[in-house]
């Protein structure tokens, strides 16, 4: 037996069987690419073509709704911009013509691998003709972010007055959106096809959650006062009201009145209004925020928070009695208002205007209330009086009131903690008042009075003509003053 030639034998005939299946595989794949359909596996816009004409390929791709509008979303928010408003334009014929030419237009033994790969299940992608307008899509970015932007939002309370019972409302995180990152993004997302993209957004997380809320489930105190007139004034009590309100106090932690406002300048906002300064009422910026930090440090007061700086004005406000008034001001060391939480449990501070009422209400654990009223003591008055000086540059009898007189007090505050029958049990000195005096002037004319000129003689056979009467001075509105 010749070992040797059995065995080449058997190559020979193993290689005709290969040769002849190579043969075979070779007409049935030149059979497939000489086809009018699109080759099996091939996708456009994850929209399988394989199996169709190109005139069915293509009337199934302008069918597609997801190719006529752009998804943006972010969250469980979307917003959907037509192609037609960023000028989106796809060449449907062209894009058919890739798909179909996939395994046609290559080369015979590049068609042949890839139709012998899609026999074996492999798939394909085929990328849109498109094309857009930048500039539009960055607008349609633009009006996105315009409705999905927001400020932080904290969590607050809600209480009401009949039930007596708290609600948190929970915090939001604030939102900013990247106008180039999102932009980026999309444009990666419809390069491969995908008419939708998520915004990419940088959030802001609330100082204080609702996390920070449990617990406090009661009114500790509030105190209103009423504000109006000048409108400047008004705007920078709603302001300081607003920028110092939100605020949760953990126990042993300070309250800062000018921490929370900041400088009153009008880069921060603030206007001209009338202030205290030096005793004086003059025009200045912030005018109107004492309003706001005397509500609060009453309020304070009333929820047995522990004051630790206050100081009263010069002058005696008009919207609280004397000794429960609260000045502050910039500068250094300047004038704050500042108190501390006692309790083992945190306070919440909410202030703001109703109306025209400044209102401040201070919760906390319903462990920690105490029945709590406010009395304050004049010890004693001083000065005062006017002095009165010539001025020879005023007609004679004429007076005018330089500065007007004011007497001095000198108060003393206190806290009494009651009982439930509303007896005192307890009561805490909060400090001392001084309101300076001041002491009026009056300039009083001392300029001799003109002796009245002669009158011409009238002639032989005229008659004197009467004088006219001078005309009455017509009304006007008097000038209203404003308080600091």
């Amino acid at each position: 037996m010749n070992i040797f030639k059995d065995h080449k034998k058997a190559v020979i005939i193993s290689a005709g069987v290969l040769i002849g299946a190579l043969v075979l595989g070779t007409g049935a794949l030149s059979m497939q690419v000489a086809s009018d359909k699109i080759l099996k596996g091939v996708k456009v816009a994850n929209v399988d073509l394989g199996g169709m004409t190109k005139d069915q390929a293509l009337t199934k791709l302008e069918s597609l709704d997801t190719l006529k509008n752009i998804k943006m979303y972010y969250g469980d928010q979307s917003w959907k911009v037509s192609a037609s408003d960023i000028d989106l334009k796809i060449n449907y014929k062209s894009t058919v013509d890739s798909a179909y030419n996939y395994n046609r237009k290559n080369g015979v033994f590049t068609n042949l691998v890839r139709t012998l790969q899609a026999d074996f299940g492999s798939k394909s992608n085929i990328g849109l003709d498109m094309s857009y307008n930048d500039a539009k899509l960055n607008d349609s970015l633009k009006q996105v972010k315009s409705k999905l932007d927001s400020e932080v939002k904290e969590a607050t309370l809600d209480y009401d007055y009949k039930t007596k019972k708290t609600t948190i409302v929970a915090d939001e995180p604030g939102k900013t959106m990247n106008l180039q990152a999102s932009h980026d993004r999309l444009v990666k997302n419809l390069a491969a096809d995908k008419f939708e993209s998520e915004m990419v957004v940088k959030l802001e997380q609330a100082k204080f959650t609702k996390a920070d809320l449990k617990g406090i489930d009661t009114l500790l105190g509030a105190y209103s006062t009423v504000y109006g007139g000048l409108s400047s004034r008004n705007y920078n009590i709603e302001k300081s009201t607003k920028d110092s309100s939100g605020i949760v106090l953990k126990p042993g932690q300070e309250y800062s009145f000018n921490g929370l406002t900041g400088e009153k300048t009008i880069a921060r906002g603030y206007k001209a209004a009338p202030v205290i300064e030096s005793g004086k009422l003059v025009m200045g910026i912030g005018g109107g925020v004492c309003q706001t930090s005397s509500t609060i440090f009453n309020a304070a007061l009333l929820s047995g928070l522990e004051i630790t700086n206050r100081r009263s004005h010069t002058i005696p406000s008009d919207y609280v009695n004397m000794g429960r008034d609260a000045t502050v001001f910039d500068g250094n060391p300047g004038q704050d208002l500042k108190f501390k939480n006692p309790f083992k449990h945190s306070v919440y501070i909410k202030n703001y205007t109703y109306g025209s009422k400044v209102i401040s209400e201070i919760y906390g654990s319903s462990s920690d209330y105490k029945n709590i009223d406010i009395a304050t003591q004049v010890l004693g008055s001083y000065g005062g009086g006017s002095k009165t000086i010539s001025d020879p540059s005023l007609p004679a009898g004429a007076r005018v009131v330089e500065k007007y007189s004011r007497a001095g007090y000198n108060v003393v505050t206190y806290r009494q903690f009651k009982d439930e029958k509303g007896n005192v049990v307890k009561s805490e000195k909060i400090g001392y008042s001084n309101y300076p005096s001041q002491v009026g002037v009056v300039r009083v004319g001392a300029a001799k009075a003109a002796k009245p000129a002669a009158k011409p003689a009238a002639k032989p056979g005229q008659t004197a003509k009467p004088q006219q009467a001078a005309p009455a001075p017509s009304q006007g509105a008097g000038q209203a003053g404003a308080g600091a």
